[in-house]
């Protein structure tokens, strides 16, 4: 998560704020400037300790790494599922499905 912006919009925000309640209320340009270098450095502090807040939250982003060039997820073994099947079919390996279905020509035992 991208956090690095929060505290200048935070700061951003409540500044904007501050100086629209303060031309409302008719302050001198002195007091409106005052006023709002103390609201832009109390909203950074604040800004800053949420960007922390949020940063010690660990989110796992997809990794680039688990994705092969074709768009298929890679598993732990670093092969994608297509190689699985295809090494299962050099290795001889059967499918759980294809082990219960008779083969051609043949009919299923039965309990006699």
């Amino acid at each position: 998560m991208n956090t690095n912006r929060i505290p200048a919009l935070v700061m951003l925000l409540a500044g904007a704020v501050a100086v629209i309640v303060t031309y409302i209320n008719h302050y001198s340009l002195e007091d409106m400037l005052v006023v709002l270098i103390l609201t832009l450095i109390i909203f950074l502090v604040i800004g800053v300790v949420i960007k922390m807040i949020l940063d010690s939250f660990h989110i796992d982003e997809p990794d680039e790494d688990r994705v092969d060039d074709d768009g298929e997820v890679v598993d732990k073994t670093g092969m994608s599922d297509e190689d699985n099947e295809e090494e299962g079919e050099e290795n001889g390996s059967v499918s759980d499905d294809a082990e219960d279905r008779p083969e051609e020509g043949e009919e299923a035992a039965g309990p006699e």
